[in-house]
């Protein structure tokens, strides 16, 4: 990116994101909108020439926005109707991966906190059943496929009492992955607690999931 007398030295710092402005606010400004032109045009990170947007992500701002995530979900399922579609996306996504590392990051355990909630639902009268076993097969066939474009050794994997622990050592410290095997953990334990499964069944799923999606 060329420098100008216009541009910002925010803008080339190498944690600044450069993000691409809605079609709709774009078209906004052109059709000279005053409200929108107005509020664009006094913003620093707001490149007029190429309708781009340059953000630097300090660790206060990956904070602020990591633990907002964290109250805006809070919040929707104290205020929201059980019966709503933004209810129930809440639902789903304290139940996901996403969830679990924004509340490791913090130093919580999601475990506890998704025992809270609905322990807390049901005392507002929201009593939510999820279904692990649903979650189980979601969260498996999603880290199946991302295991197909990420590791290499595929056929070496049986189904034995220890598929968690290879599968880990197989991640090498990918992020992703080792953040979709504790899920896929955590929901194991919780199968065969309740007596839905047992973990013969299970780790037979995971290996044949691999199989299939390599």
């Amino acid at each position: 990116m060329r420098k100008s007398s216009q541009q910002q030295p925010f803008w080339f710092y190498p944690a600044t994101i450069h993000h691409e402005l809605d079609k709709d606010i774009v078209d906004s400004i052109r059709r000279g909108n005053e409200k929108c032109t107005s509020m664009m045009m006094m913003d620093p990170h707001f490149e007029h020439k190429t309708y781009r947007y340059h953000i630097e992500w300090t660790d206060k701002d990956i904070n602020t926005l990591l633990e907002g995530m964290l109250v805006r979900s809070l919040e929707i399922l104290r205020n929201a109707d059980p019966n709503n579609e933004l209810f129930k996306e809440e639902i789903m996504w304290q139940s996901s991966p996403q969830f679990a590392a924004v509340c490791q990051y913090f130093g919580y355990d999601p475990r506890v906190i998704r025992e809270e909630v609905c322990q807390i639902m049901k005392r507002y009268g929201k009593a939510v059943v999820i279904d692990h076993l649903s979650e189980f097969v979601h969260w498996t066939n999603l880290f199946a496929e991302m295991f197909k474009y990420k590791i290499v050794v595929k056929s070496e994997i049986i189904a034995g009492p220890s598929i968690i622990s290879e599968l880990v050592q197989y991640a090498n410290g990918d992020h992703d992955l080792l953040v979709l095997l504790r899920q896929i953990s955590e929901l194991m334990d919780d199968l065969y607690l309740s007596g839905c499964t047992t973990r013969k069944v299970m780790n037979e799923f995971i290996v044949n999931a691999i199989t299939q999606y390599n």
